[in-house]
Formats: C-alpha cells, sequence, structure tokens
C-alpha cells in the first residue's frame, strides 16, 4: 500500500488528510454511529447504492487497464531495438522533412528528421532541368556541370529507394510487433477507467463505507500518467480536472464530525 506522503502526491490530496491517527479517529466515529441505540442508529446514513455498485467495479476495471498497459510496454521492450534507424544518408534539418516516430508513433528520444522517396525523386528531377548559361560559355564548362547534375540526380534516386527501403522495414515492423493494436486496446481500457473513476468521484458518499470507495478509485487512479489522465491530454483539460482530492477530503471531515 503506497504510504501518507505517495498516496497524497498521487491523487492531490493533502498528506495530512491520509494522516493515520485521523483516519482512525473518523473511522472510530463511524463505528461508534453504527453501535448507537437502535432508535439513533435507524436514522443513521445509508450510502449511495450507485456508488456502492461503482465501488465494485473499481478492482477489475484497474486491473484491465494494467494488464493492457504491460502488454503494450512488453511489445515496446521486445521490438523497441528492433526498430529501423533512418540511415544517414537521407536525414535532414530541413523544415519540410517528416520526422522519425518511434515504434509507437511517439516522438523518439533523439529527434531525427528524414527526407522521404517522394520529396527525393523531385530533387532528382529538379537536377535534371536543362540548365541556361550566359552566351560564350565554355562547352567544356557546360558538359562537366552537365555530368555533375547527373551524378547528384542519380545520388536522389539512390537515396529515393534507400527511404523506401527504411519506410517499408518500419512498416513491417510495426505490423509484426501487434503494437498498434495493443496501444488502442489500453487506450480503450484507460479512457473506461478513467470515466469509471470520474463517476464514482462525482458522488458525494453519506458514510466512511463511501469514503473507502472513493479512496480506492483514487488510490487505482495512481497508476494512470498524469499527462494520460485526460481524455483530449491538452494542458487546458489537465488544468480542469475536479479537485477530486479535496472533494474525498471535505467527505471525510464532514462524516466525521455527523458521526462524532
Amino acid at each position: 500500500m503506497l504510504n501518507a506522503t505517495v498516496r497524497a502526491a498521487a491523487t492531490g490530496l493533502p498528506a495530512a488528510i491520509f494522516d493515520r491517527r485521523r483516519m482512525l479517529l473518523g473511522l472510530a466515529a463511524a463505528s461508534t454511529a453504527a453501535a448507537a441505540p437502535v432508535a439513533v442508529a435507524a436514522s443513521a446514513p445509508v450510502e449511495n447504492a450507485d456508488l456502492l455498485h461503482l465501488g465494485a467495479e473499481t478492482s477489475a476495471l484497474a486491473t484491465a487497464y494494467r494488464e493492457a498497459e504491460a502488454a503494450r510496454a512488453a511489445i515496446v521492450a521486445e521490438w523497441g531495438p528492433k526498430w529501423p534507424s533512418v540511415p544517414e544518408q537521407i536525414r535532414t534539418r530541413i523544415e519540410n522533412a517528416e520526422v522519425a516516430y518511434d515504434l509507437e508513433g511517439l516522438w523518439p528520444d533523439e529527434f531525427v528528421k528524414y527526407h522521404t522517396a517522394d520529396q527525393l525523386r523531385q530533387r532528382a528531377a529538379d537536377y535534371r532541368i536543362p540548365r541556361q548559361f550566359r552566351k560564350g560559355t565554355s562547352a567544356g564548362f557546360i558538359a562537366k556541370n552537365a555530368t555533375w547534375m547527373e551524378k547528384r540526380a542519380q545520388e536522389m534516386e539512390a537515396n529515393a529507394a534507400l527511404s523506401e527501403m527504411y519506410c517499408a522495414e518500419r512498416d513491417r515492423v510495426r505490423e509484426a510487433s501487434g503494437i498498434m493494436a495493443a496501444r488502442a486496446k489500453e487506450r480503450d481500457a484507460r479512457l473506461t477507467f478513467v470515466s469509471h473513476v470520474a463517476s464514482v468521484m462525482e458522488i458525494e458518499p453519506n458514510t466512511m463505507a463511501g469514503v473507502i470507495v472513493q479512496s480506492e478509485a483514487l488510490e487505482a487512479f495512481s497508476a494512470v500518467p498524469p499527462l494520460q489522465r485526460s481524455g483530449d491530454f491538452s494542458l487546458k483539460a489537465l488544468k480542469d480536472l475536479p479537485a477530486w482530492g479535496e472533494r474525498l477530503a471535505a467527505s471525510i471531515l464532514r462524516i466525521a464530525s455527523n458521526a462524532a
């Protein structure tokens, strides 16, 4: 189980809220209320059935997400080393070149751009465009220039074939690895789990049983990387995520106070 500081950091709760003594005091207060005379117990709050039902689903959904994430990570570990590197001959820094994304289609640690086959063939065609020379230019210079231009055109054609081979090998590795299907499965499991946690946290608990349901949901939610806790992954969406930790803290204090 996460210690107080780590769990608080993962869920957004102040560390003091998970102080063991305070939690025990809250549970003791709830237990006292449960042990009260029948007349008092009859009026005791009853936990929201929807919240308890959702709580029963948390473990399975969290497990499905963790298994899908682990399966994706295993593929990356196995096939990542097999991912082809960009040949030096087609690397470039020009603005309209392609970015060499990694196995998962993400930005790599080493930022590299490359010429596509179409770009290189267009450059080859450009080298073969007849050049205009000033009147009086020697025939020898014109011939030497034509030879150089044709050599460059052939280099571009060879590099275009190399670029095609690189892209084909990249597609082959990606297809053989099954990474895209694994990523889709992981994404679906994560979004389902995130939606589930949101549903759990939207219900105001009436008793400590509901608080525990929400605490378990938030603890399981800490397995989701912070930048993936929003459906659209935008910074604004992350900023607008509900203050679930603060809500849970307020619920703990409210229920403990009512039971005291």
